[in-house]
C-alpha cells in the first residue's frame, strides 16, 4: 500500500487531540516542540489539522500517547486502525464490557510508556460513542499546595471536571460551604452539578493517581473514590458515574481495605508484548523480518510496546533503513529513541536519589535489591522490571544508554 508523505489530524479529532496536551501534562505546544526538536509551526499545524510531514506526525502522536492511524486523515487512503495497541483486543473488550456497567470502576496499572494513556484515550472515545459525557483529570497538574490540603485539592479537582463539562466556575464557589466539610461539598457538587444535570452517564478518567500517594490527602481522596463506587450499588444517581483510575506503581501506602479503590472494580494490568505479538504486529505493518531479526529487536527493547511500535513504524515509513542500522544507533542520541531517552534522563534529574540507584542496577550483571521506595520510583518510570523482590533494567537499550550516561557520575 502506498502512503502519503504528509498527514493531518481529521477535523472531528482536533478537539480530542488538543486535550491530549493536558492529559500528558505538557504545558504548551511550544514546550512539546522543544521537547521533540521540531519547529513550533510544525506542532501548531498538527494541532490545527494542517498537513505536516508523516514522520513528524507520527512522532508527535507517540509523544502524546495517541493512535496516529486513528486520528489522521488522508485524501487517498482509508485510515487503518492497527497500531501497537490493537494487539490488546482482549483488554479492550474487558474494558468496554466494564465501562457500560452502571457504577463501573476500571483500574489500569502499568509502568510509564506501556500504553496506559493510549488505553485511557480509547476508553474516552468509546464512552463518547455510547453517548456518555467524558472528563479526565491528570493529577500531575495539581500543585504542591493543593496536594497538601484536602479542601484545596477537592476544589481544584471539581473545577477541572466542571470546566470540561462547561459548568460555570461560579457554581462551584456558590455551592462550596465551609461548614459542611470538603468531602461533603465534593459529593454535593457531583450530585447537584455533574450527575443530576443530565441523563447521560459520566465517564471520569483520573490519570497518574499515584501522584497523591505521598501526600496527606491520599487516604481521604482514595476513600472518597471508593465511596462513590459503593454508592453506585444503591443509588440511581451514582450509577451514572463510570470511574477509570490510572497508575504506574503498586499502592505503597497503608489503606483500610474497606476504604481502598484498589481492591474493587476491574483491574487491568498492561504487560510487555510476547514474541508472538511482536510477530503479529510486524505482519500488520506489512514488514518482512526474519525470526532472527525479530528476536534481535526483542533482545534490545524487550517486549516494550512503545519501543517495539516505534521501531516498526520507522521501518515501515523509511523502507531504505534496515533494522540493523536502526539498532546500531538505538542507544545513542542519533537514534530513533532520542526523544524518549532524553525524557527519561530528564525525569531522573528531577529525582537525584534515583541516579545512584539506577547506576547500580545497569552496572550489575545480576538482579539488584533496593530500598522499596527507590524500586517503586524506578519501576513507575518504566526503567526497570521486577524479578521477585529485586529489579533488573527493563531492556538492553536502557542498560547501554544509562550505563554510558551515568558512567562519569
Amino acid at each position: 500500500m502506498s502512503h502519503k508523505r504528509s498527514l493531518n489530524v481529521a477535523p472531528n479529532q482536533i478537539k480530542f487531540v488538543k486535550s491530549a496536551l493536558r492529559r500528558n501534562s505538557c504545558p504548551s505546544q511550544k514546550a512539546l516542540a522543544e521537547e521533540l526538536g521540531l519547529a513550533r509551526s510544525t506542532v501548531s499545524h498538527f494541532f490545527n489539522g494542517i498537513a505536516i510531514d508523516r514522520l513528524n506526525f507520527i512522532e508527535i502522536c507517540h509523544s502524546l500517547g495517541l493512535d496516529w492511524k486513528g486520528i489522521s486523515q488522508t485524501e487517498t487512503t482509508p485510515v487503518e486502525e492497527n497500531s501497537y495497541y490493537v494487539k490488546r483486543s482482549v483488554l479492550e473488550s474487558l474494558c468496554y464490557e466494564t465501562l457500560v456497567q452502571p457504577g463501573a470502576l476500571i483500574r489500569i496499572k502499568a509502568p510509564k510508556k506501556m500504553g496506559k494513556t493510549t488505553l485511557m484515550n480509547w476508553l474516552l472515545q468509546e464512552a463518547e460513542k455510547q453517548g456518555y459525557r467524558t472528563a479526565d483529570v491528570n493529577l500531575l497538574d495539581a500543585d504542591e499546595v493543593s496536594l497538601s490540603n484536602l479542601d484545596l485539592f477537592l476544589r481544584w479537582f471539581c473545577g477541572c471536571i466542571g470546566r470540561q463539562l462547561e459548568i460555570r466556575r461560579e457554581v462551584l464557589h456558590e455551592l462550596w460551604d465551609e461548614e459542611d466539610g470538603s468531602k461533603v461539598n465534593c459529593n454535593t457538587y457531583f450530585e447537584d452539578c455533574l450527575l443530576s444535570e443530565s441523563d447521560q452517564a459520566l465517564t471520569l478518567c483520573i490519570d497518574q493517581i499515584d501522584r497523591v500517594f505521598p501526600y496527606p490527602i491520599a487516604e481521604d481522596f482514595l476513600g472518597l473514590l471508593r465511596s462513590w463506587h459503593e454508592k453506585a450499588k444503591r443509588s440511581y444517581l451514582w450509577k451514572k458515574l463510570r470511574l477509570v483510575v490510572v497508575h504506574s506503581t503498586e499502592v505503597y501506602i497503608p489503606l483500610d481495605v474497606n476504604k481502598s479503590p484498589f481492591n474493587v472494580g476491574e483491574p487491568i494490568e498492561l504487560s510487555e508484548f510476547t514474541t508472538q505479538q511482536v510477530e503479529e504486529l510486524t505482519q500488520q505493518y506489512q514488514l518482512t523480518l526474519s525470526p532472527q531479526q525479530i528476536q534481535g529487536l526483542i533482545d534490545w527493547v524487550g517486549g516494550h510496546p512503545f519501543l517495539i511500535d516505534r521501531a516498526l513504524s520507522i521501518l515501515k515509513n523509511l523502507p531504505d533503513l534496515t533494522l540493523e542500522q536502526l539498532l546500531e544507533k538505538a542507544p545513542t542520541l542519533e537514534g530513533i529513541y532520542r526523544s524518549h531517552l532524553q525524557e527519561l534522563w530528564s525525569d531522573l534529574q528531577e529525582h537525584p536519589e534515583l541516579i545512584t540507584a539506577l547506576k547500580q542496577v545497569v552496572n550489575a550483571d545480576h538482579s539488584v535489591c533496593l530500598e522499596p521506595m527507590l524500586t517503586y520510583k524506578l519501576y513507575s518510570l518504566g526503567l526497570v522490571k521486577l524479578a521477585g523482590n529485586d529489579i533488573i533494567p527493563r531492556c538492553q537499550l536502557y542498560r547501554v544508554y544509562f550505563r554510558d550516561r551515568l558512567g562519569t557520575i
